[in-house]
C-alpha cells in the first residue's frame, strides 16, 4: 500500500514555470536594467531563474523571474531615484508608490505577452550620511496560476 502512494505522489517539479526562460529573458532585456545609476560603481546583475517553492511554511507554487542590479553610488539618493523614475517612466514602467524618501521606488509594467512585472529600487544605507551607498534595483515577473 504504502508503494502506492509513493508512487503516485510523483517525484518531479510540477509543470509549470518559466520554459526555457522566456520570461527571464524578457525581464533582462527590459531597457531600465540597461540604465546605471549616476555614480554606480561595483554593479552586479544576477538573474533568477523561476523556482518551485515546496510547502513549507508557505503553499506550494512557482515563483517568477528576476533580474536585480546591485550596485554602490556616492550620488545622492534624490538624483539615483529620480534618475531611474525618468528611465523608467521612458521605459514603459508605471510609478506605483513612494517610499522612505517621499520618492517613487515602485513601478510596475505588463508585457506585450501578459507578463505582470514588477520593480523596485531600495537604498540599503538608509542611515549612511555620506559617500558610497549600496542600492539594489529589483525587478521580477509574476507566473500565473497555472504556471
Amino acid at each position: 500500500m504504502a508503494a502506492l502512494v509513493l508512487a503516485g505522489c510523483g517525484s518531479g517539479t510540477p509543470r509549470g514555470g518559466d520554459p526555457g526562460d522566456k520570461l527571464l529573458h524578457e525581464l533582462a532585456a527590459d531597457p531600465i536594467f540597461a540604465v546605471r545609476a549616476p555614480g554606480a560603481v561595483d554593479v552586479v546583475v544576477p538573474r533568477t531563474r523561476a523556482r518551485y517553492r515546496t510547502p513549507a511554511f508557505q503553499p506550494a507554487g512557482w515563483d517568477g523571474p528576476s533580474v536585480v542590479v546591485a550596485f554602490r553610488s556616492a550620488a545622492a539618493p534624490r538624483i539615483v531615484y529620480r534618475s531611474y523614475a525618468e528611465r523608467a517612466a521612458a521605459a514603459g514602467w508605471h510609478a506605483g508608490s513612494t517610499g522612505a524618501l517621499q520618492l517613487t521606488d515602485l513601478w510596475r509594467k505588463t508585457f506585450a505577452d501578459g507578463g505582470h512585472a514588477t520593480l523596485l529600487l531600495s537604498l540599503l544605507d538608509l542611515r549612511k550620511a555620506a559617500g558610497s551607498r549600496r542600492y539594489a534595483l529589483s525587478g521580477g515577473i509574476s507566473l500565473s496560476a497555472d504556471g
